[in-house]
């Protein structure tokens, strides 16, 4: 007796049946054709590993990207607040510079103004002393009149030059910034290299 029960078939003679033979080869057919579905069951499988790798390779890549954009807004935020620093600093220097020069100008009025007021006061109590003194005293107290110093003048560029801090800013500090972005265009290859 002849036993091919692995292919379904049990027989004490050999060959098998025309209707025997079909069901084996149908048997056969389902055999290939079942391991056929499981390869690709197997192939899908590793696919969706793949798909779940790169879901997780895309997150790390987003959350590193992420940081870095940061860093890259971080190092301009701090490159503006440095040059926000240099300017006002630059135009609390030229308010000093100003207001000293000011200030020295206020000392000289203050002076011109009090040898004036003295020339005033001489000349009233001369007037009321005596009208002799007064006419013989004439003309000293004339060429000192004549001779005191011309009215001080508003130094040009007394005033704070606002356009140096303010005209064509946004352009001037673009133009700094030139540097930084060429430097981040040099880190951004060396990153994609990287990746």
């Amino acid at each position: 007796m002849y036993v091919y029960e692995d292919i379904g078939v049990s027989r004490k003679t050999w060959p098998p049946s025309a209707n025997e033979f079909e069901h084996l080869l149908d048997k056969e057919k389902l055999n290939t054709a079942l391991k056929t579905l499981q390869e690709k069951l197997k192939h899908r499988e590793n696919m969706k590993g793949e798909f779940e790798k790169t879901v997780q390779l895309i997150k790390s890549q987003t959350e590193h990207t992420e940081r870095q954009i940061k860093q890259q807004f971080e190092k301009l935020h701090q490159f503006l607040r440095d040059e926000e620093e240099a300017t006002v600093t630059a135009l609390r220097e030229e308010e000093e510079q100003k207001k000293q020069m000011m200030k020295e100008k206020l000392e000289e009025m203050n002076t011109h103004i009090s040898a004036l007021s003295h020339t005033i006061k001489d000349m009233e109590e001369m007037m009321k002393a005596n009208d002799v003194c007064f006419l013989k005293e004439f003309p000293v107290s004339m060429e000192r009149v004549q001779s005191s110093q011309p009215d001080p003048q508003m130094a040009s560029g007394a005033l704070i030059h606002v356009p140096r801090y303010l005209g064509n800013l946004p352009f001037r500090v673009w133009k700094k910034m030139q540097d930084i972005v060429q430097n981040s265009e040099s880190d951004c290859r060396r990153s994609e290299l990287e990746s």
